[in-house]
């Protein structure tokens, strides 16, 4: 099993995901702002596209806690990992920022798919690594 941490400051405060790898699957904790939580969970399993043949694609399940609007984020965090690596992926998703501005929320999709991109990047140098 192999874990793998990565941050990013957004409005003073850091948001981070954590990557862990069971087995072919990843278990995936986005957290961060003023209070960490569990707001979503996603489990996305990936699947041959229904509309492209030759591409993968993710379904998707998620479960939300009320008056928490993670869901659509900790999704798209499942789904696109998913189809990188080409099996399950969890992820719970907790953000809080205390009286949080719209610069910020608008800030946190592009700070989240950074943190993506760093995943990424990193499974790809171990895949070349093996």
């Amino acid at each position: 099993m192999t874990s793998m941490h990565f941050s990013i400051s957004l409005a003073q405060q850091k948001l981070q995901l954590v990557a862990t790898s069971l087995g072919r699957d990843m278990n995936i904790a986005l957290f961060g702002g003023d209070r960490a939580h569990i707001g979503a969970m996603a489990l996305a399993q990936n699947r041959p596209s229904l509309q492209t043949p030759g591409k993968v694609s993710a379904s998707t399940s998620v479960i939300t806690v009320c008056g928490h609007k993670e869901d659509q984020l900790a999704k798209y965090v499942a789904e696109q990992v998913a189809v990188k690596i080409d099996a399950i992926v969890t992820v719970s998703c907790g953000i809080h920022f205390d009286d949080i501005d719209d610069a910020t929320l608008n800030a946190i999709p592009t700070a989240v798919d950074s943190l993506i991109n760093q995943l990424f990047d990193a499974i790809d140098a171990q895949k070349r690594q093996d």
